[in-house]
């Protein structure tokens, strides 16, 4: 699956009740550079209630202006939370999740 296929994609608990859309996806660069670059691995996927929201880069809590826009964007994904790899079932269409997958913060912090 490509990534550009996942955005947008519903998200089911593992009960199969829809909890939201795939927003966004984060990774993180682990080990050592092969080439030029670390191997990004998967942290995790952003999910909104909403299909059609989106952060823009407003989800760091140092970016609060202009504080209309920065208001605007965290309103419209209000609700919106993070869900780490180890707690995903099945990445594909629809996402599955695992029983008891934590529901944590969107925002990220600092540098």
């Amino acid at each position: 699956m490509l990534l550009s296929e996942l955005m947008r994609q519903p998200v089911l608990d593992a009960d199969g009740t829809r909890v939201g859309f795939v927003l966004d996806v984060r990774f993180v660069l682990d080990g050592v550079p092969e080439g030029q670059l670390a191997t990004p691995q998967l942290h995790g996927i952003l999910v909104c209630p909403r299909k059609n929201a989106s952060f823009l880069g407003y989800e760091r809590t140092e970016v609060r202006a202009p504080w209309l826009v920065a208001d605007l964007l965290r309103w419209r994904a209000r609700g919106t939370f993070l869900v780490l790899a180890h707690d995903i079932d099945r990445l594909g269409a629809p996402v599955q999740l695992r029983p008891d997958a934590t529901r944590w913060s969107p925002a990220l912090s600092g540098p």
